[in-house]
């Protein structure tokens, strides 16, 4: 299912047949020094090629016209010559200093951005990677210190669960990132599209003082600013209908877009057997608005506003009883808008200021049936719990401002202060924080960065300090060292706080050193890691919060752009070793979502003569553990799964249909297969009340596949395809 949502973002330029002609040439740099794995192309095409190890290219390609070529390599500026038939064309390329900071503090974080030269993924990664949906978090369980989770939703990050890693849109916390849970179906992120964002920065620990009430992680996005030009789209498979467009006034002052979605893979379900047998959905309306208006000479206004509706009706064999079904009904909506404005006050002076609303209502309804879909009441335990209709609702509020200030020396300091306001039928909540930042460059290859966050809960009354500190030296070689430490601090779920206020907050400590190296195209990351638990939730024998645990392992990533020609790919490996005593645990033992090895392989190819994109990625992760626990914290069974195991594949297939359209189309024939080898995975285990049964979990189909035709008006994605592929 996810792969529809990653396919109907895509859509790209297909060029005109011309005459074949050689391109000879060389890039280097002020110093005549050749410039290794700069990537070289024609102006809006796909077609092009890397330098060597001389920093020569040599490629053919069908040009006709006036034709321009195109340099860029990391850290320097672009650069774009003509070709003259005949004529070698020779590449001077000078530093960007935007790009070149004296030093980059990386511990714990990754980048994704289109601006960003040393970024490890692309917004054209997080969706064009086979398997992933395009969806952004699953997109990042690609890379190391995320765990390989295919039963639900979320991002579990070193031995940390779902919950413990929070996303931020300009700021503002995302309340409610994915739409409601299914019990053994992982659901949508609902800000989904990475082209809406220009910066994705994932951090599997030790983030930023700006951000809070995340024990394990952050997913930090940034919206893009005014858009470069009107553009339009449409889509159509057999799931799913898109449709969008983005309007730029004339004066280019401001712009406004929206982009719908409708899904519904009912029919899917029919075609293509499921483990569930699906009455209604899964199906999605997704609808996205968004504003943009430049104020005064520096200031920009920025609104994004998203509904999102989602109906899943199913039912599947009761683990308690013989010939009865287990009925799962719900509905879920939600609307989310965020308004942020960011504004010059002085020289050398920003402030931003951001606030966000979110208001969500979900249904849902659980029934036993029998053969005739009659409900079945059973009043003895456990079939008393078995029918049940709840509906749920909360309203969240939320705004900030942060305070800049740039000094000489390319120091910043950064302050300012937060409020959020809770809201649902049985408690309101109410939290502050404030936080000061200040980012040191002590020499050109040492910079340290010195934040401290308070924050104080109403309800639980409780205030908390949260002090952070990250330090990166770059080394001769021009790789660089990088550690940081911090206190990370999260509320309880509203449903534990019902009748215990005097909860405190949870608590983990990080600690983090890494290693990173950038050069020709290539890049090597290798990071250690610590995290100890303080107070986590229990459940038994007494809800509190003195569970306690810790996580500790190695990760190591490689990504290659270079050294294969038309080739882009990468690997990740993650060892984790965790332990916790949370919920009904009786002691620390290894949660069940953490496994000890994780590793990704992802490659992909454009292959211009066929003006055609594959990709595969296949993801690997050790047997996880599985209990079967009742609520009063006794172990009745456990055990190890198997080893998880997937490949998927992605095929797009890129054209012009209208040729002589004013504004030409850039069209994309999309084909996906997830778990392409049938492989049969098991997640854990379901079991009866009394534990005398058990049921694996496991996908709801060995195999998903998806065929797609989507067309854009305005917006060429075919040198994002071939940045990501020479």
């Amino acid at each position: 299912m996810k792969t529809s949502l990653m396919l109907c973002l895509l859509a790209v330029l297909a060029f005109n047949n011309a005459v074949a002609q050689r391109i000879i040439g060389s890039v280097k740099d002020k110093n005549d020094q050749p410039l290794e794995g700069a990537s070289i192309s024609i102006k809006g095409t796909a077609v092009g090629t890397s330098t060597d190890s001389s920093g020569n290219f040599s490629f053919e390609a069908n040009i006709t016209g006036e034709t321009m070529l195109v340099a860029t390599y990391m850290g320097y500026k672009a650069k774009i010559l003509p070709v003259t038939k005949g004529v070698p064309v020779h590449f001077i390329l000078v530093k960007d200093p935007a790009t070149l900071d004296p030093v980059v503090i990386s511990a714990g974080s990754f980048e994704a951005s289109d601006k960003s030269k040393g970024a490890v993924m692309t917004a054209m990664d997080v969706v064009s990677v086979p398997g992933n949906g395009g969806d952004v978090a699953n997109a990042i369980r690609t890379l190391p210190g995320a765990q390989q989770i295919g039963e639900r939703e979320g991002l579990f990050v070193r031995g940390g669960s779902g919950e413990e890693t929070r996303q931020f849109v300009d700021g503002i916390l995302v309340n409610r990132p994915y739409y409601v849970t299914l019990p053994g179906l992982p659901q949508f992120n609902r800000i989904s599209s990475p082209f809406l964002f220009n910066g994705i920065v994932f951090s599997s620990g030790g983030y930023s003082a700006l951000y809070g009430q995340g024990l394990s992680g952050a997913l930090v996005m940034e919206s893009t600013d005014m858009h470069d030009k009107s553009s339009a789209v449409i889509g159509l498979s057999p799931t799913l209908a898109v449709a969008g467009m983005q309007k730029l006034a004339k004066n280019k002052r401001s712009s406004w877009g929206f982009y719908s979605r409708y899904m519904n893979n009912n029919a899917y379900t029919k075609v293509i057997p499921q483990e569930q047998d699906f009455a209604a959905g899964p199906a999605y309306l997704m609808n996205d608005l968004n504003v943009r208006l430049k104020t005064g000479k520096t200031g920009l206004l920025k609104v994004y506003a998203n509904f999102g509706y989602n109906k899943t009706d199913f039912t599947k064999d009761d683990i308690d009883s013989a010939g009865l079904r287990k009925r799962f009904a719900a509905e879920d909506r939600n609307l989310y808008v965020n308004i942020s404005h960011r504004s010059q006050l002085a020289k050398n002076w920003q402030l931003d200021l951001a606030t966000g609303y979110n208001h969500n209502t979900t249904d849902i309804r659980n029934n036993l049936l029998d053969a005739s879909k009659a409900v079945v009441i059973i009043p003895d335990t456990p079939y008393v719990n078995k029918n049940q209709h709840l509906k749920l609702g909360e309203d969240y509020f939320t705004g900030r401002f942060v305070l800049s200030h740039f000094f000489a020396g390319h120091h910043v300091l950064k302050a300012g202060a937060e409020y959020q306001f809770t809201h649902d039928r049985f408690m309101d909540d109410q939290y502050y924080a404030s936080f000061a930042e200040f980012e040191w460059r002590l020499a050109h290859n040492l910079a340290l960065r010195t934040g401290l966050r308070f924050e104080y809960d109403q309800l639980l009354k409780a205030a908390e300090l949260a002090p952070r500190v990250s330090m990166a030296y770059r080394l001769p070689n021009g790789a660089s060292l990088n550690a940081a430490y911090g206190i990370f601090y999260q509320k309880p779920e509203n449903r534990f706080l019902l009748d215990h206020h005097n909860l405190p907050q949870a608590k983990a400590t990080h600690y983090i050193l890494n290693y990173l190296h950038r050069a020709n195209g290539r890049l090597f990351r290798a990071e250690v890691f610590y995290k100890h638990y303080d107070r986590l939730l229990k459940t038994y024998p007494t809800i509190s919060m003195n569970g306690s645990g810790d996580a500790k392992g190695f990760e190591l990533f490689w990504r290659d752009r270079s050294s294969i020609k038309s080739l882009d790919y990468w690997v990740s490996y993650s060892y984790l070793a965790t332990k916790r005593e949370h919920l009904e645990f009786p002691y620390q033992m290894e949660p069940s979502f953490a496994a000890p090895h994780t590793a990704s392989l992802v490659a992909r190819r454009f292959i211009e003569p066929i003006r055609t994109s594959v990709g595969i990625s296949y993801s690997y992760a050790a047997g996880r553990p599985y209990y079967d626990l009742t609520p009063y914290g006794k172990i009745r069974d456990q055990g190890t799964t198997k080893s998880y195991n997937v490949l998927n594949l992605g095929l797009y297939h890129m054209f012009t249909m209208f040729p002589k359209w004013k504004e030409k189309d850039f069209t994309v024939i999309a084909v996906g297969v997830n778990n392409l080898l049938g492989t049969n995975q098991v997640f854990g285990y379901e079991y009866s009340y009394n534990g005398s049964r058990k049921v694996p979990v496991t996908l709801p189909a060995a195999r998903s596949f998806f065929l797609g035709i989507f067309m854009s008006l305005g917006i060429d994605r075919t040198e994002d395809f071939m940045n990501d592929n020479l």
